[in-house]
């Protein structure tokens, strides 16, 4: 796709982009709010008003200013209302695209408000949503995207959405696999745990922030959602809640891979301490050994050792030494120490 450079422009409190679909001719960005005519857009139009909103009343504006009723948004700017609500031709939603911090391990959440009318499709926020962003900036003026309804587009949307967690736990997994590696190596240290505290963390998030949109997913398929929808388009919400389903699916793998890591950490912990308590026997074996010779040694008989002088204290240091030499390549060549 070609890249393509967005206009943004004001209302009265809030930046507003608009993007405008054509099937029968080439999208363009709208350099004007007012330009917008929604009771004049045809089959093939889609119009898609992109907003960074401070508060509510900044999408208020822009339906106002598009001489459209505005629909009934105020209960979702209250995080414990239902995420949906539904007015006669128009339904507004509340969700939130996932953000990944490789740096601190952590997931994040960029709310954003998706308001869905005839022929007119509005995303709200109050900070940058990178999904967004990126389907402005790449999108290709020769697309067909009109041909789509403003609900075939919204759930086009709400995909893309699911995608940023799909991305963000790819991301997850690979700060774990390189976490994985690290403990596999004989670099083993006390930092280890709180890094897995820290994921373990993360993990919690990101189910706290993905089962949040449960019952805006579950409302999109039921038959009560506009129920004078075709079968297409009811096609298209089940199959985005199916996906919803498999991106928890996928969230709940992601806790059960910490605590795999964790397991990992812990046998190769005990592995190690193996090693040592049997590296620790050798040594404790080989000095009794030697200690068994010196003893004898020190027992209180008359032999011709004894009275070879300087030559026999060296010669019996020396044969302990081989015997200590010879224990240790053993003890090598057998993986008893490294």
């Amino acid at each position: 796709m070609n890249e393509r450079r967005v206009q943004d422009h004001s209302t009265q409190s809030g930046q507003v982009r608009v993007l405008l679909f054509d099937a029968q001719g080439k999208d363009r960005p709208v350099g004007n709010l007012q330009e917008v005519e929604v009771g004049r857009l045809g089959k093939h139009e889609l119009a898609w008003i992109d907003v960074h909103a401070r508060d509510r009343s900044d999408v208020e504006n822009v339906f106002q200013v598009l001489g459209l009723d505005v629909p009934d948004i105020a209960p979702l700017f209250d995080s414990d209302a239902l995420p949906l609500s539904i007015r006669g031709d128009w339904f507004a939603a509340r969700a939130g695209a996932a953000y990944w911090d490789d740096e601190k391990a952590e997931i994040s959440e960029s709310p954003w408000l998706l308001v869905v009318g005839p022929n007119v499709v509005v995303t709200a926020h109050n900070a940058s949503v990178e999904f967004l962003d990126i389907v402005f900036a790449h999108h290709d003026p020769d697309s067909r995207v009109g041909e789509l309804d403003s609900e075939s587009f919204a759930v086009v949307l709400l995909d893309r959405m699911l995608t940023t967690y799909f991305d963000s736990l790819d991301a997850f997994e690979g700060h774990l696999d390189k976490l994985e590696m690290d403990i596999l190596s004989n670099r083993i240290h006390e930092g280890h745990v709180p890094q897995l505290r820290k994921l373990r963390r993360s993990a919690s998030t990101f189910r706290r922030l993905l089962s949040s949109h449960r019952d805006l997913f579950d409302a999109l398929r039921r038959p009560d959602f506009h129920p004078d929808r075709d079968d297409q388009i009811s096609g298209r919400f089940r199959a985005i809640a199916k996906r919803y389903e498999r991106a928890m699916d996928a969230v709940e793998n992601a806790r059960e891979l910490v605590v795999g890591s964790y397991e990992l950490l812990e046998t190769r912990l005990s592995q190690r301490t193996n090693e040592t308590m049997r590296l620790l026997t050798f040594a404790t074996v080989l000095l009794g050994s030697l200690a068994v010779v010196a003893g004898v040694l020190g027992m209180n008989f008359h032999a011709d050792l004894f009275n070879s002088g300087s030559a026999g204290f060296w010669a019996t240091v020396g044969a302990m030494i081989a015997i200590m030499l010879a224990a240790m390549v053993v003890a090598r060549l057998r993986g008893w120490w490294k």
